[in-house]
């Protein structure tokens, strides 16, 4: 299985929101355990609205093996540059769809295909009533 986790407010505690841009404080309490925990079992990336690398380097600083690179490894290996219209990796885009490697980290600011997406702002979706009601205003 492929597990997406959301950066702020679900590994950096990201209490003041996000202030200047840079990543200013630790982690929430328990999100390195239960990271490692996860990356035990499954493939595991980190999304993020931030750059890629600024993620990486403060993963790093927890001992994370973290990569930002999305390229296609069908299409990237040989001399080839161009990626392939048929390529079953990439699709022709050149960059993964897919993320499947356990034990090491991707941070991206792509939506990759995961079986559960862990984040703090998420609505849960049943079917369109429900959330209507749940984004609802509330108090007016």
């Amino acid at each position: 299985m492929t597990i997406a986790v959301d950066f702020d407010g679900v590994i950096h505690a990201y209490s003041r929101g996000w202030a200047d841009g840079t990543i200013y404080d630790p982690p929430m309490p328990g999100a390195i355990t239960g990271l490692r925990q996860l990356m035990e079992q499954d493939a595991v990336f980190i999304f993020t609205t931030r750059e890629p690398e600024q993620v990486m380097t403060w993963l790093q600083h927890y001992d994370f093996d973290v990569t930002t690179d999305e390229r296609c490894s069908i299409c990237s290996r040989g001399s080839e540059q161009t990626p392939a219209p048929d390529c079953r990796g990439c699709k022709g885009s050149g960059l993964i769809t897919f993320w499947n490697p356990r034990g090491q980290l991707l941070a991206t600011n792509r939506k990759l295909a995961a079986v559960a997406y862990l984040d703090d702002r998420a609505v849960h979706f049943t079917n369109w009533d429900q959330a209507l009601t749940d984004l609802a205003p509330r108090g007016h």
